[in-house]
């Protein structure tokens, strides 16, 4: 899902519904990513988490390579 969007954000919410599982299952995913620099996120308010594609991260740059030639081949 980020990398076919990778210059829009989400809210961790919003890709529970599009992924249909819960907020707990995207955070528990989404940590690992974060810790590896391929996804942002950050806090707005008391409780809303927005996430994003961190394409300047030089893993991610190879991530969106790799899928970029497998989704044209």
């Amino acid at each position: 899902m980020l990398l076919s969007n990778r210059s829009k954000v989400f809210s961790q919410a919003g890709l529970a519904r599009e992924l249909r599982c819960s907020a707990s299952t995207v955070s528990r995913v989404l940590l690992p990513l974060v810790e590896l620099g391929l996804v942002k996120m950050d806090t707005v308010g008391d409780q809303m988490k927005i996430v994003a594609f961190n394409a300047e991260n030089q893993r991610a740059k190879l991530l969106l390579e790799f899928y970029d030639k497998f989704r044209n081949s």
